[in-house]
């Protein structure tokens, strides 16, 4: 899978955290077969974010907020698909993490602020 482009040691650090904690998440809780299918959509979002702006003077924190917004979007979808009798317990505590995850991911990123420009 391609590398995130990164704005900064803290924009990695912070992305870094949020994206292994949803890759844990995903792979606990599914079979090999559907965490492959999910690591597809993983990749789609990180060349998207990787993409993002090289055609356009997109602005700087929509390209920073990719990744969690996505991510979290498809991981929960990925939980939905995934969820059962037996294992809805464990589905919905990863669920209720990784949401608390994401707007501490997103209240981190919304105070980086741009130094060259």
């Amino acid at each position: 899978m391609q590398k995130p482009i990164f704005a900064s040691q803290e924009h990695q650090m912070t992305i870094e955290v949020f994206m292994n904690a949803c890759l844990k998440f995903a792979e606990e809780v599914s079979t090999k077969p559907k965490y492959s299918n999910y690591l597809d959509i993983v990749k789609d979002i990180v060349e998207y974010h990787n993409g993002f702006g090289n055609e356009t003077n997109e602005d700087y924190y929509n390209w920073l907020m990719i990744i969690p917004i996505n991510l979290s979007v498809a991981t929960t979808g990925f939980f939905a698909g995934l969820e059962t009798k037996r294992n809805s317990a464990v589905i919905r505590a990863y669920s209720v993490v990784l949401n608390e995850m994401l707007h501490n991911t997103v209240d981190k990123l919304k105070l980086l602020t741009i130094e060259n420009e």
